[in-house]
């Protein structure tokens, strides 16, 4: 039952990281055992966006997709992944943006998933929470690359 809470300490702003986070057609770009991503079912607000994102995914030769729905709430500055279909017996993702006292942003990320396929849990069981931290790991390498490297980045588990 892998699960991992995260908070960092970011020099970018949380409008940018909420809008890295919420661009979820531009995961294969950075993450790379995310094949592909289709995104269906938009529905977009002046403060929120909502999808369903249909994920190919390939880790350790294992081809498998997904499906989750994806709630981008600017005015919360947060983004919410639930499960809706797919290898996982749960999945929930949460994603949570902040202005900090520095002029960065404090973000608090957090994932709790289990797969339902056996040899995919066996895959993950030895890495699950490396796997789980270099998620976040990869949003903050894109985060460099988009918005240049910042001084003052931290981060503390939680």
């Amino acid at each position: 039952m892998p699960s991992l809470r995260k908070t960092l300490n970011l020099p970018y702003a949380a409008n940018d990281l909420f809008d890295l986070v919420s661009d979820v057609r531009s995961y294969p770009d950075f993450i790379k055992w995310i094949r592909a991503i289709r995104v269906s079912d938009e529905q977009t607000e002046p403060e929120r966006w909502r999808a369903r994102a249909d994920a190919a995914i390939m880790f350790k030769g294992i081809s498998e997709r997904f499906v989750t729905n994806v709630d981008a709430r600017r005015d919360q500055m947060s983004v919410d992944v639930d499960l809706v279909r797919g290898p996982f017996r749960r999945l929930k993702n949460a994603w949570r943006f902040a202005p900090s006292e520095s002029g960065g942003s404090r973000v608090e990320f957090f994932i709790d998933y289990e797969f339902s396929n056996p040899l995919l849990r066996l895959v993950i069981a030895a890495n699950a929470d490396r796997a789980s931290e270099i998620v976040a790991d990869l949003f903050v390498e894109e985060a460099k690359r988009r918005y240049g490297s910042g001084a003052g980045a931290g981060s503390e588990d939680g």
